[in-house]
């Protein structure tokens, strides 16, 4: 079966917003097949002052709808962790997922448009969390996951996506 993509993005203004936050907190970074899987590894890297590298796959079917974005977005979220000193655990997560979230109110403010980002992103992070707390695997297609947990988590998470 092929995967399905997508280069829509879900919402323009946040991939902006994302963009824009990343190259404030990591303007330099790569992408690996190779990326640290652990929150050890990535706080070894990062304490070692080296450049911050993101996986570069499993990018066709997210939120963003474009890859740049998707890994600009995992840099700030792993700079999160890194700076949070927050693991990769559910607590760990929702604790990098509330930092970004005062990230976005930092640069744009509290609006209708923010409290919108706010539930993409708690999708995004903690409902994808849950969904690999509970399925020990990940999310293979994001973007629908992440409409159907806004729309209602506790449906979104009884299914295999």
């Amino acid at each position: 079966m092929s995967q399905i993509t997508t280069t829509t993005p879900l919402d323009v203004k946040l991939n902006k917003a994302v963009l824009r936050i990343a190259a404030h907190f990591v303007p330099n970074f790569t992408t690996s097949d190779d990326a640290p899987s652990t929150y050890a590894a990535l706080k070894k890297r990062m304490d070692l002052g080296l450049e911050m590298i993101v996986y570069g796959g499993a990018s066709g079917t997210t939120i963003f709808g474009e890859a740049e974005v998707n890994h600009a977005f995992r840099a700030w979220h792993d700079w999160c962790h890194w700076k949070g000193e927050a693991d990769f655990s559910l607590p760990g997560e929702t604790e990098v997922c509330n930092m970004m979230l005062e990230h976005l109110h930092v640069f744009y403010g509290l609006s209708e448009q923010t409290c919108q980002w706010r539930n993409i992103l708690m999708a995004e992070i903690i409902g994808q969390s849950r969904y690999y707390k509970k399925y020990k695997d990940y999310v293979t297609d994001q973007r629908a996951f992440c409409l159907a947990y806004i729309k209602n988590p506790t449906v979104a998470l009884e299914r295999r996506w």
